[in-house]
């Protein structure tokens, strides 16, 4: 495996920025030059995996007003950014690079906003150039556009056990569709043998790439609520197989 970009995304709590510290670390173990990008406003992945004090990108309101905004209102469309992951990324124990994107104020300017323009052209600058990356998204993958996505090899989504979560799962589908990502994997987490989980997962395997299956586990919660990186505390096996069945797709 040369490369392989991931965009991880669900609704709120499903254990999605877990995934992505495990799926991190476990590149990173192997060898692997790992970026980690938080694109969801509420901010847990740095802490996920040990690091803290990240500056959120669009917080940099002096470099995005040089870099961006033209004379007359005009933006550019393809800002300078090549400097700003190495500059503004945290790194870990094991040498992973941890990127906060931040919120964006939108005010009265619409989606196409400098910081967006910002932001996305950060993301694109990372899909393109660096060896391992892995989204943190949020279910509405906001931050990527039809020409950022284009890079981006699977969209991940993570999914609870419960009808509500198919729902979710149809929508991500759809907006992952919409802007030109292609390969959809699944992963069931918080599983519990039960005819309703099972229920849901055969739903999964018929219409999707089922990537692997995470039972419920107290210690991920322990972790989270202690703010301990949860690869240090669980077992990594499930979130090891899920790791292997994405190579394999993108070979």
């Amino acid at each position: 495996m040369s490369s392989i970009k991931l965009a991880i995304s669900g609704k709120g709590g499903v254990g999605k920025t877990t995934l992505a510290a495990n799926l991190s670390y476990i590149f990173a173990k192997e060898g692997y030059s790992v970026t980690a990008i938080d694109c969801d406003s509420s901010i847990n992945l740095p802490s996920a995996l040990g690091v803290n004090n990240v500056t959120p990108l669009s917080s940099l309101r002096k470099i995005i007003e040089e870099r961006v905004k033209m004379p007359f209102g005009v933006f550019r469309y393809n800002p300078k950014v090549d400097d700003i992951i190495e500059r503004y990324s945290a790194k870990n124990e094991f040498g992973i690079k941890v990127v906060v994107l931040g919120t964006i104020e939108k005010g009265g300017e619409g989606c196409f906003c400098p910081e967006s323009a910002f932001l996305r052209a950060v993301l694109r600058h990372a899909i393109f150039n660096e060896d391992v990356l892995i989204l943190d998204m949020e279910a509405g993958i906001e931050h990527l556009g039809r020409g950022t996505a284009k890079g981006v090899d699977i969209l991940v989504a993570v999914v609870e056990p419960g009808m509500r979560s198919i729902e979710t799962l149809r929508r991500i589908e759809k907006l992952s569709r919409d802007i030109g990502i292609d390969k959809i994997g699944v992963v069931v987490n918080k599983y519990i043998n039960n005819e309703s989980a099972d229920k849901i997962i055969k739903i999964v395997e018929k219409d999707y790439e089922l990537l692997g299956i995470i039972p419920y586990d107290l210690k991920l919660i322990e972790a989270d609520m202690n703010e301990i990186p949860p690869y240090k505390v669980c077992n990594l096996k499930p979130f090891e197989k899920i790791k292997d069945k994405l190579v394999k797709m993108v070979e």
